[in-house]
């Protein structure tokens, strides 16, 4: 048995249902609701989701990743701290700047050629063409595919270069490239390669890091992470050698300079002994001793300020480059030792905050305010030494300018000694002069060499600050693809997927399904549900045969029927009238019983039936309805009113009736152009109007039909149109104010609510004759899926015991 919910709207404004008043929360049953009736499209994207799943992990080849872990000591610039106590570091923790800046030496692209040039990937068969995963090939097709229209587009609208425009770059164009270029553009496109791919990251917060590379061959994965090790190592350490080196040349060409100054300055000390006779101990005037004296502190006063000057040099170099400089590269390379704890404290800061800047840009994923705060950091400490090295600078010229005048001065007290003594031995005092610039030379070579020789030695046991800690072994399994991962991750996309476009689905699906609808979204009543049904010909006797049939004896109000008429629609099937206990049939039923409920008791009244598309099902419906109404005491004249398509008239196989037309038109008198409806008590007036009659849309909109309805009134009790489509043309509009009552069907799933609501909004008297809104071929498996626990389509089942088998 079929079932079907009725929803009955039986009177006035009382007994139809209030709008909805419920607050914004949630609804859990309607949302239920909402998964249960879009339950396809989520099954179906979850389904191709998972196939898809199936099909990558089932065609992508299998992968392997190799690990190999490098530790970093603290000892950063040994060489360099062995050769000046100025540089040395009271920290010996390895630094977060040290850590970034190592990370970045191995993803350098030296080291990447080292490690293709030292592996010779180039010839290795597993790194040159690896299996190739078939979504990855389809991917590519698809995008190239797309892209393909943009190329050939962008090759059309850019111009081209006119051939023979430039001979000579024509040629050098057309010049194959040699061999040795071909492979250094390919040791090139290995490196880049390499570095996109290996992966360098620090392990939690040690002084070791991993580097990782994912490859299709085990070995060769293991192979690589092993030479990239390896390459940093022994990178390390040429740049230690190469740095010793470079200090090496330095000193040698400073002791080259050194031991020959100091050599000329003893050959002038004793040239000048022999040339003023100088060589007896009693010759050395009394004086003698102050002279020595200023001698001495004035080539400390010198050196002094040598000293200060370099320092003001230094820190001027730093001062001009200006605070831009420190936040772009942290600490200057050229700024000096300064002893001062503020200043030392303030150096550590701008080192960690440009630290902590670079990691949140090596590493990624930080959001722009954690960026934006960090380079805030960076500007205030930056700021801060910057004006420390202002002041320091300021001190230091203070300084340079006191050294100044303190040799100055001394070189003063020294020529006022040698010429108050010019007498007694100003020989001896520049032979002094002499002597003393000759030893402190001397003392000056004797300590760079030294520190040469310890250099020296330096170079022949190189030190490495990095060791590798473990190196890769080929991975015995691989890391991916992994099915469970890859299937669960299809899971959770297929349903996403799937919900969102459901909720699409669900926000674009703008048509009428529920009673709920109409009463609360539209605000218009309800009369209920007609669900498919398809007209089938007559199965019992045909009354085609039989034009004419004689009708009972007419009552005393209604003697212009008691003359027998012809019969029509002997092929068409009346439902309601062969299924009277049918779901069908009660909403018929409804639609009478409302229309008698909500009209003046005891006079006739005009029902005029219309939709808002054509095909909705409203001629069906009006038959069906005229023959449910007739059926019981009251007498029914069923009227073609739509002149535009004359549906009715071809449903009852009327051809060459006179009908509407005629009476309107003052041909015929409406008693004259009546017919009955085969197998009921309906009569019929039909309405055959010519597909060249152009003025089909003034037929009702007259006075003729006006009187027209107003003698039927007085011989029949309903009058029923079955009207054109509200949406097509204006008919239901030109003859709204002649009928009592209006009958609206909408197609379920089909009709717009906004279209609904604008027909019947557009002219209040609409509106105001309105009895209510049926909704017609109802789906009514899918009914339950969309009516809420109030309306009655929910509880289908409890019904059929109230209706016949169909």
């Amino acid at each position: 048995m079929k079932n079907m919910a009725l929803r009955f709207n039986d009177g006035p404004e009382v007994l139809r249902e209030a709008r909805d008043t419920s607050d914004g929360t949630i609804n859990l049953t309607r949302l239920l609701a909402v998964l249960r009736r879009r339950r396809r499209i989520i099954i179906w994207s979850l389904g191709v989701w998972c196939v898809l799943g199936v099909f990558y992990v089932t065609t992508t080849p299998s992968y392997y990743d190799a690990t190999a872990s490098v530790l970093l000591d603290s000892n950063i610039g040994r060489t360099i701290q062995q050769v000046s106590t100025t540089t040395s570091s009271s920290d010996p923790t390895t630094s977060d700047t040290e850590m970034d800046s190592a990370q970045l030496v191995i993803t350098s692209d030296a080291v990447a050629q080292r490690v293709a040039k030292r592996l010779k990937l180039e010839q290795n068969p597993a790194f040159t063409n690896p299996p190739v995963s078939m979504t990855a090939t389809l991917i590519a097709k698809v995008i190239g595919a797309i892209r393909a229209p943009m190329v050939w587009l962008r090759d059309k609208v850019s111009p081209t270069p006119p051939s023979g425009s430039d001979p000579d770059q024509t040629t050098a164009n057309t010049t194959p490239p040699s061999a040795e270029d071909v492979a250094q553009l390919q040791q090139k496109e290995i490196a880049q390669y390499l570095q996109q791919r290996v992966k360098v990251y620090r392990i939690g917060r040690s002084s070791a890091f991993a580097i990782s590379y994912r490859a299709d061959d085990p070995a060769l994965a293991a192979d690589i992470v092993n030479a990239f090790s390896q390459v940093y190592v022994s990178d390390v350490l040429n740049a230690n050698f190469t740095a010793t080196e470079q200090m090496t040349e330095w000193m040698q060409g400073r002791l080259a300079t050194l031991q020959t100054n100091a050599r000329n300055a003893a050959q002038d000390a004793e040239k000048f002994r022999a040339k003023n006779g100088l060589v007896d101990a009693d010759s050395i005037p009394i004086s003698q001793g102050a002279v020595s004296t200023l001698n001495q502190d004035l080539s400390s006063a010198i050196a002094d300020s040598a000293r200060a000057h370099a320092r003001v040099s230094a820190l001027k170099a730093v001062v001009q480059q200006g605070l831009a400089s420190l936040v772009k590269s942290g600490i200057p390379s050229g700024l000096p030792a300064i002893d001062d704890p503020d200043f030392i404290q303030r150096q550590r800061a701008l080192t960690n905050s440009v630290a902590a800047l670079n990691r949140l840009h090596t590493i990624g994923g930080a959001s722009a305010q954690q960026i934006q705060s960090s380079e805030q950091r960076v500007e205030d400490a930056a700021n801060q030494l910057f004006m420390s090295i202002k002041l320091q600078f300021e001190q230091a010229r203070g300084a340079a300018t006191l050294a100044d005048a303190r040799v100055s001065a001394l070189q003063n007290s020294l020529n006022s000694a040698v010429g108050h003594d010019a007498k007694s031995g100003p020989a001896q005092v520049k032979l002094n002069a002499l002597e003393q610039r000759a030893q402190t030379l001397s003392t000056l070579y004797q300590t760079f060499l030294s520190k040469f020789q310890e250099l020296d030695q330096q170079k022949t046991f190189p030190i490495s600050n990095v060791r590798i800690l473990n190196l890769a072994d080929p991975p015995q399994f691989a890391s991916g693809p992994s099915a469970k991962l890859t299937l669960a991750l299809c899971i959770v996309l297929g349903l996403f997927t799937g919900l969102v476009l459901a909720a699409i689905r669900e926000w674009r699906d703008r048509f009428v399904y529920t009673a709920d609808q109409i009463n609360n979204d539209l605000g218009f009543p309800f009369l209920g549900y007609l669900q498919m049904i398809k007209p089938v010909a007559q199965t019992g006797p045909s009354y085609s045969d039989q034009p004419h049939r004689q009708r009972p004896a007419a009552t005393t109000r209604d003697q212009v029927r008691a003359s027998s008429l012809p019969v029509v629609g002997g092929n068409v099937s009346l439902y309601t009238l062969q299924n009277m206990r049918s779901q069908f049939t009660e909403t018929l039923r409804n639609i009478r019983l409302s229309s008698q409920l909500t009209g003046p008791a005891g006079k006739s009244r005009v029902i005029g039936l219309s939709s808002a598309r054509p095909g909705e099902g409203k001629t069906f419906t009006s038959l069906n309805l005229a023959a449910l109404i007739a059926e019981g005491s009251a007498s029914v004249i069923l009227i073609d009113a739509d002149p535009h398509r004359c549906g009715l008239s071809h449903l009852l196989g009327v051809t060459d009736q006179e009908g509407l037309l005629e009476v309107l038109s003052g041909a015929r008198d409406w008693t004259q152009t009546r017919c009955q409806v085969a197998n009921s008590k309906v009569d019929f007036m039909p309405s055959l109007v010519p597909a060249d009659f152009s003025h089909a849309s003034e037929i009702l909109a007259g006075a003729a039909f006006k009187d027209l309805l107003t003698q039927l009134r007085q011989s029949y009790d309903f009058v029923i149109l079955d009207l054109a489509p509200m949406g097509a043309v204006s008919d239901v509009r030109a003859v709204i104010g002649d009928i009592d009552q209006l009958v609206m069907l909408a197609e379920w799933g089909k009709t717009s609510k906004l279209l609904l609501h604008k027909l019947l909004t557009i002219d209040p008297k609409v509106h105001q004759k309105l009895l209510g809104i049926v909704l017609n071929k109802v789906d009514l498996k899918r009914l339950k899926v969309y009516s809420s626990e109030e309306d009655s389509a929910s509880y289908l089942g409890d019904y059929s015991g109230y209706y016949s088998s169909e």
